[in-house]
């Protein structure tokens, strides 16, 4: 017989794993909310940080309750961007709300403007939103050098650049300097 472990009254017996990660693990409660749990405490608290300070901004997921070691946030609904990009083509629109998620991150307070492209889904509004945001206050970076990378590994290095140069002159010369980083996905 296993042993019932409940978090904020839920039997996470009883709910779907959505993932698990290097973090911890993340449950369907409804069509609405999920439940992380974390493997640390100081884990949780860094990214229950990061969440209440982009409550507001659409591109991060709603703070509904949390723990000591769990969150339980607003379920987003989509598909990550890097399998997004196997069916769809990296459009000149989807690149501006690539640039808006970017800026997004350095209004609410951000100091590392990344994120891994697996992290980004895409909604079936075809909105983007930041999934984990663990660690964007660990770090510095104000090139994002993982998206960047995930978006050539996709095959559209070019097209985001081209339409940086045109559009985001500003962005282009400072993304150009991106350094190339190979990481695979935590499953």
């Amino acid at each position: 017989m296993g042993i019932t472990k409940y978090y904020n009254d839920l039997n996470i017996n009883k709910l779907e794993l959505l993932g698990a990660g290097t973090q911890g693990k993340v449950y369907r409660i409804d069509n609405k909310r999920c439940l992380k749990i974390f493997k640390s405490k100081k884990q949780c608290k860094e990214e229950l940080k990061t969440l209440i300070i982009a409550q507001g901004d659409t591109h991060f997921p709603v703070l509904y309750h949390f723990g000591e070691d769990y969150i339980v946030r607003e379920c987003i609904e989509g598909t990550e961007l890097n399998e997004y990009l196997l069916s769809h083509k990296l459009t000149p629109e989807l690149i501006f709300k690539l640039i808006g998620l970017y800026e997004a991150m350095f209004k609410v307070g951000y100091t590392r403007l990344d994120a891994a492209i697996f992290h980004v889904f895409v909604t079936p509004e075809g909105e983007l939103k930041l999934i984990d945001t663990a660690k964007a206050m660990k770090k510095e970076a104000e090139i994002p050098s993982l998206l960047i990378s995930g978006i050539e590994k996709a095959g559209y290095k070019e097209e985001l650049f081209d339409f940086l140069k045109s559009n985001r002159s500003d962005l282009y010369e400072v993304w150009r300097k991106y350094t190339r980083i190979n990481y695979k996905k935590m499953s």
